[in-house]
């Protein structure tokens, strides 16, 4: 029974390194896997477009993302410190485009990103947003929820797949509360207002492409 407790533990710390560390990534298919070789992007965050006076410690926050080839898929890690304790953030991403994204092969093709549908125009289709100046057509994708502890420091981190292949323009995005565009949610005001975005400012993309 030690044996296998000692085990699964083992197993847990050697999957949380995996994901969380860029330099040294060790994939479930061992140092030589395919997923080994992808690079581990780690971006800051920037103020939001909506909100640029919610408090964060900008020099260690932070969200960390890298494409498993292998299954087409995006893992994402979002980390937030020193923003306000007990709180709710809700994460995603802004997708700016001309055509929605879809998943290819699901009749019918909704607009989708990996397996969570788009906001934006009716069906989700790309509408127009103006913010710090700038306009642009996009697109947003909810993806999960940060809570942060009594020093304001959560993370949340998910895998999403497939995707359908191809290049796409995305910012990461952090919500002022949870629930915005998600049934049984808070709905419009501050809970769907931008606290922190990356790269930013509004407009600017990190370019993901999937295989």
């Amino acid at each position: 029974m030690k044996r296998i407790l000692s085990a699964v533990v083992v197993l847990f710390l050697s999957v949380s390194v995996a994901f969380v560390t860029p330099t040294n990534l060790v994939a479930s298919g061992g140092q030589n896997s395919e997923e080994c070789k992808q690079k581990v992007h780690r971006q800051k965050w920037t103020a939001g477009w909506d909100s640029f006076s919610e408090p964060l410690n900008y020099e260690t926050s932070h969200v960390r993302w890298f494409v498993d080839r292998e299954k087409s898929a995006l893992r994402v890690q979002f980390v937030l410190r020193g923003a306000t304790p007990n709180k709710l953030y809700q994460v995603g991403v802004h997708i700016y485009c001309n055509t929605p994204p879809t998943n290819f092969g699901v009749p019918p093709t909704p607009a989708a990103f990996g397996p969570f549908p788009t906001n934006g125009g009716p069906g989700g289709t790309c509408h127009e947003d103006t913010r710090q100046g700038v306009t642009e057509n996009d697109v947003s994708v909810e993806m999960g929820a940060v809570t942060t502890d009594l020093d304001g420091n959560g993370s949340f981190a998910i895998t999403l797949g497939p995707i359908a292949p191809g290049p796409y323009n995305v910012e990461f995005d952090v919500r002022d509360g949870a629930g915005c565009n998600l049934i049984g949610g808070a709905t419009g005001g501050l809970y769907c207002y931008v606290d922190f975005q990356s790269p930013g400012p509004f407009g600017n993309a990190t370019t993901i492409t999937i295989p």
